[in-house]
């Protein structure tokens, strides 16, 4: 299977050598889909997402030869990933210690000697996306068993509250910013057990009434 990675830079002898990294590297296929920063941090996450990619690697420095970009590949990361949930990142950087001190998860910071010596950051790549888009798989494969079971049946209170958890994982794996919270979502047997508080409450009320009488 071949996989699509965005690689965000404005350096283009740096693309050009991340390009011949993958080539000589990489143990999987990769297709790299180049993305230039633009001024607007916004319009380069749009140009991002449009590409469909996979996974996402990003140069930490992009204002060397764009000085009119004022963000680097940390805020374009962090950007990211308020859209989509545990999506897969890395940050590329001449050295390690530059992007780790501008606040950056270290376990996505790679220098970028490890990506032109070895295999090993493209294995990371790799691995990453696999485990990310199993997750994924595996739960919209529940949420369809649990929603065929709710269909011919009525699901039990854990059951609801994992089909409840299993549809805001893929909803946040997707968007973020589309996510509906838990907190205002209403489960059937929320509605159910509201309906036998009513019908008990009703029967109260009647009981004290004939006492009255």
């Amino acid at each position: 299977m071949n996989y699509k990675v965005a690689y965000i830079d404005e350096v283009d002898s740096d693309i050009r050598s991340f390009k011949r990294s993958v080539l000589l590297r990489a143990n999987t296929k990769f297709e790299v889909i180049v993305v230039k920063p633009k001024e607007d941090i916004n319009e380069t996450v749009k140009d991002i997402f449009a590409a469909s990619v996979d996974a996402i690697v990003s140069d930490f420095k992009l204002s060397e030869e764009a000085p009119k970009v004022h963000y680097n590949g940390s805020d374009i990361i962090n950007a990211i990933l308020e859209i989509r949930e545990d999506f897969p990142v890395f940050i590329l950087t001449s050295f390690e210690q530059d992007a780790e001190d501008k606040g950056s998860d270290v376990n996505i910071v790679y220098e970028k000697v490890d990506v032109q010596e070895s295999s090993k950051f493209f294995d990371k790549v790799i691995h990453q996306i696999k485990k990310h888009k199993a997750k994924i798989e595996s739960a919209e494969i529940r949420i369809l068993e649990l929603k065929e079971r709710q269909r011919e049946d009525t699901l039990t209170m854990s059951e609801e509250q994992e089909l409840l958890d299993l549809d805001s994982l893929v909803s946040k794996s997707l968007d973020k910013r589309g996510f509906i919270k838990d907190d205002i979502k209403v489960s059937s047997n929320t509605d159910r057990l509201q309906a036998l508080i009513n019908k008990a409450d009703d029967i109260i009320e009647a009981i004290n009434k004939q006492k009255n009488q």
